[in-house]
């Protein structure tokens, strides 16, 4: 009669089979990201801007300073390498004054610096007809433009404001394969999620060559104005499987309604120090390989430990 292999042989065997599923599966959730610009302002950024009395590095307080009128056309802005793939842009912002009509935006975009045409894609924290309201906005090269706030009949969930005085997180984000767009804002003090949203059917948004704030475009009101600072800027480029890991940097209206998903609560901030981002050229998220190798080998010896038992 044919017998099977013994309890004591299989046991290794079969758990050997299991650490080796578990380290493909760990191997294939990677993803790998590339830091194209990052800074805390602890020294000169060297933005451009064409009004550098009002928008400008604050050495004392290692910010930087802004303050936006409608109807100056005033723009900021750095180039960044930048070639059409998914991103994600980070900011902390400190808003100390928004005016009625008056708004901050900050996000990327092509040299004309437009917030009426494309292309670009930003951040906006607007006060206006329904309040200190946020905005996710994006415009194609079509000048397709798609759109969100924070009000409620604008993305279907309660209406959620944000505060003059209270420091932020923004993460203003693009994923070229789902052809989305999102914004995540939080408390800086504890990250407590305030509100965010996704938008979808995004088309391709073209060359955008810089990180910028700008009122091109806005002909509201030139007396309303928004004041405060930003610090700890990065962006980062997510690299598709098989993308180089050296991005080339490029020079460089209709109303659609977007639908999305929403995500949003409110909870009181608690005062802590605000992060530093390191500015590191590549990381990788997901279990890192040196990590992997070792917990093979405290497996690998734990099978050898078992076969010698039995």
């Amino acid at each position: 009669m044919t017998r099977g292999l013994p309890g004591r042989h299989l046991r290794p065997f079969v758990l050997t089979l299991l650490i080796l599923a578990s380290v493909a599966g760990m191997v294939r959730s990677a993803e790998t990201s590339i830091i194209v610009y990052s800074t805390d302002f602890s020294s000169d950024p060297g933005w451009v801007t064409n009004n550098p009395y009002t928008n400008h590095w604050d050495e004392a307080m290692g910010m930087y300073r802004y303050a936006l009128r409608d109807s100056t056309n005033t723009f900021v802005y750095k180039k960044v390498p930048y070639t059409g793939g998914s991103f994600r842009l980070e900011y902390d912002l400190y808003p100390s004054k928004t005016d009625f009509q008056s708004s901050f935006r900050l996000g990327l975009g092509n040299r004309d610096m437009s917030i009426n045409q494309g292309t670009t894609i930003f951040t906006e924290f607007e006060n206006g007809p329904y309040g200190k309201i946020m905005w996710l906005r994006s415009i194609d090269q079509q000048n397709q433009r798609r759109e969100a706030s924070s009000y409620s009949q604008s993305y279907g969930g309660p209406s959620v404001r944000f505060e003059d005085g209270i420091p932020y997180h923004v993460i203003l984000s693009y994923d070229r394969e789902k052809r989305s767009t999102g914004i995540a804002v939080s408390f800086l003090s504890n990250r407590t999620t305030l509100w965010g949203y996704t938008l979808s059917s995004v088309q391709y948004l073209g060359p955008m060559d810089r990180i910028l704030l700008s009122t091109i475009g806005d002909f509201q009101n030139p007396s309303a104005v928004a004041e405060g600072n930003i610090d700890n800027v990065s962006m980062r480029i997510i690299l598709s499987p098989g993308e180089p890991e050296t991005p080339v940097s490029t020079e460089a209206t209709t109303l659609v309604t977007g639908e999305g998903t929403a995500t949003g609560t409110r909870t009181p901030p608690v005062s802590t120090p605000a992060p530093t981002i390191p500015a590191t050229t590549t990381t990788t998220r997901g279990t890192p390989l040196p990590l992997i190798l070792v917990l093979s080998a405290l497996f690998g010896a734990a099978i050898l430990f078992l076969a010698r038992r039995d």
